[in-house]
């Protein structure tokens, strides 16, 4: 649709160095560009509704093999020059098509309609393939790699952290599982909102006025003309179409946005020198972390998928803002709703660098092995609710001291307690099992293990990835 030479000179990244880097700027283009919105989903829906007059007996429905064949060669260079000429863009559009279709057909065109009878309808279907066709094949792949992770590093214990603190033992995999769980909910969601885009081919003001003198049943029309292109009819309308539909589906892109920006900062955190506990594929024969220090590998992968989601986030403010229009319509957002596609993009993107970023992530086992087994505070939580589970009253308390005493001395918690001569009486009513469990914390983690297997079976199946 367009050409792409020199790309850098564009100023605007997400198309000079973004789109074209990850080699999406023909998909980008043809799906999701101002072009599309015109010739690949307006056109279309002026032909259906010629289709629909010529099936009630307006026009012979022998022209309309002219119809189709003259919507397919609408050039976007004529668009935009007779869009130049006229200044409107539905007429501009009108006009081109006109003077290719068959001249018994001509008066015919756009009857009726109001300009965003056309467009309002555009739009929805522009979102609704930019979603289908460019990002939900990226999410899939996060989706697929988060479930793989999650089956791999099930049993491998780790320590959690809250608070950017120890907290308690669990497992890698059950973290893993947990991201699987919140971005198949948001693909889900996703999916189901766009079930209730809901299309308007009512009018000026969405009351039927004009189609209610020209047809017996309005409605039906309109009903019939929307079906053609895949889109259901609100109950009512203004001049545009209701717009909290599609907001429902940029609330949940959103919503993905962020869950892929939260796993993000988890990722890029577990690679601090201080934690190192997974690492990003380096490419050692060229790859640069630092023009100043040649020893780095800086976690570029996480630290790019969290910028763009601080990039393209703050976008759906406008979109709550283009809620709000005066009476039936006005223009205020006319030039905002024209960079909706870049929220679509900007997630595909971050869905794709996170995808690859999940496919080479190296996970030192060793490492968090080798750090919970010298973590022996972090039983303090069990400890206390055993001890509580058993009658011992405040028992947080003890705990507690017990662990500022085990730090102090350089003792474990439980060699502490065990010392503690109100603890020791309590503490051998405790189950074999249990001590074991205290004294090691890897033995902790078999809850988190079998919890990470129910979630990835509960996911694997509502998500089609087994």
């Amino acid at each position: 649709m367009a050409s792409f030479a020199n790309t850098l000179e564009i100023p605007d990244p997400l198309v000079g160095r973004y789109l074209a880097s990850e080699g999406m700027l023909p998909l980008a283009s043809e799906i999701l560009s101002e072009g599309a919105l015109y010739l690949r989903y307006a056109l279309p829906i002026e032909v259906a509704l010629l289709e629909v007059l010529a099936e009630d007996g307006w026009l012979d429905q022998i022209h309309l093999e002219g119809v189709r064949r003259a919507a397919a060669a609408v050039t976007l260079e004529e668009f935009q020059a007779e869009e130049t000429r006229v200044r409107h863009d539905l007429k501009a559009l009108v006009n081109v098509f006109a003077a290719r279709c068959p001249a018994e057909v001509r008066s015919f065109i756009h009857l009726g309609a109001t300009s965003y009878d056309i467009l309002a309808n555009a739009h929805l279907l522009r979102l609704r393939d930019g979603i289908n066709l460019v990002l939900l094949p990226e999410l899939d792949r996060c989706l697929h790699e988060l479930y793989r992770l999650g089956q791999r590093y099930a049993a491998t214990p780790q320590i959690g952290r809250t608070h950017g603190q120890y907290a308690e033992p669990m497992t890698f995999g059950y973290s893993m599982a947990v991201y699987l769980e919140r971005l198949g909910w948001c693909q889900l969601e996703l999916k189901r909102s766009l079930e209730g885009l809901r299309g308007k081919f009512s009018g000026a003001v969405g009351a039927y006025t004009t189609p209610g003198l020209i047809h017996p049943d309005a409605r039906k029309i309109e009903e019939r003309v929307l079906g053609k292109v895949g889109l259901l009819a609100a109950s009512t309308a203004t001049q545009i179409a209701h717009p909290e539909p599609a907001l429902a589906v940029l609330h949940h892109l959103t919503a993905a946005f962020g869950v892929l920006a939260n796993l993000a900062d988890d990722l890029r955190h577990l690679q601090r020198s201080e934690i190192n506990e997974v690492a990003e594929a380096y490419q050692e024969n060229a790859q640069v972390g630092s023009s100043a220090m040649p020893h780095k590998r800086n976690p570029i992968t996480w630290e790019n998928v969290k910028s763009l989601w601080k990039t393209f986030m703050p976008q759906m403010m406008t979109f709550y803002l283009d809620q709000v229009s005066e009476h039936q319509r006005d223009l205020s957002n006319s030039a905002s709703a024209r960079f909706l596609p870049r929220l679509i993009l900007g997630l595909t993107l971050a869905g794709r660098r996170t995808a690859k970023g999940l496919t080479t992530l190296v996970v030192d086992e060793q490492t968090m092995v080798g750090r919970l087994d010298q973590l022996n505070e972090v039983v303090s939580g069990p400890l206390q609710a055993l001890l509580s589970g058993l009658g011992l009253e405040d028992a947080h308390e003890y705990v507690r001291m017990a662990s500022v005493e085990a730090r102090r001395s350089g003792r474990s918690l439980l060699e502490v307690a065990q010392a503690n001569a109100h603890l020791a009486p309590w503490l051998v009513r405790l189950s074999a099992r249990q001590r074991e469990a205290l004294s090691q914390p890897q033995k902790l983690c078999a809850p988190a293990e079998a919890a990470c297997r129910r979630a990835l079976a509960e996911w694997g199946r509502r998500l089609d990835l087994v």
